[in-house]
């Protein structure tokens, strides 16, 4: 079910207004905004926040129902560590600054222990066939 919040931003969009032009009006930030327009995307089975806005207008129109007829909303998955990528569920990188700290650790870890495994792997194998490293 969306929420009011959303169903005012969808409202807005329909305007033509951009996520920055609504930050403005509604008084939040435009990654808020985009990151509620996502959701309420996601809720409507919608590929675009147009297509979502068009949906809840027809809606409110009683023209038809915002939801697919063959898909319930899901709950998005509750992993502990959200991707750093892009995904179908969030096209932009829209991270706590804590998740940034926490994935920058992986890798800046992880990046030396596979480059030295790499390094150990090439090593053996010119030793076991016998080839001069240099």
């Amino acid at each position: 079910m969306l929420t009011e919040r959303q169903c005012s931003y969808l409202r807005l969009v329909l305007q033509l207004k951009t996520s920055k032009q609504i930050a403005q009006i509604t008084g939040t930030g435009y990654r808020a905004v985009d990151k509620h327009l996502m959701m309420a995307n996601n809720i409507l089975g919608a590929s675009t926040r147009f297509e979502a806005a068009r949906m809840l207008a027809d809606h409110e129109a009683g023209v038809g129902s915002p939801y697919p007829a063959n898909a319930l909303p899901s709950e998005p998955p509750n992993l502990p560590l959200s991707r750093p990528w892009p995904t179908v569920g969030a096209a932009v990188n829209m991270l706590p600054w804590r998740q940034v700290a926490t994935w920058t650790t992986i890798i800046s870890v992880v990046t030396p222990v596979g480059l030295t495994t790499a390094g150990m792997a090439y090593l053996t194998l010119l030793l076991l066939l016998r080839l001069q490293p240099f």
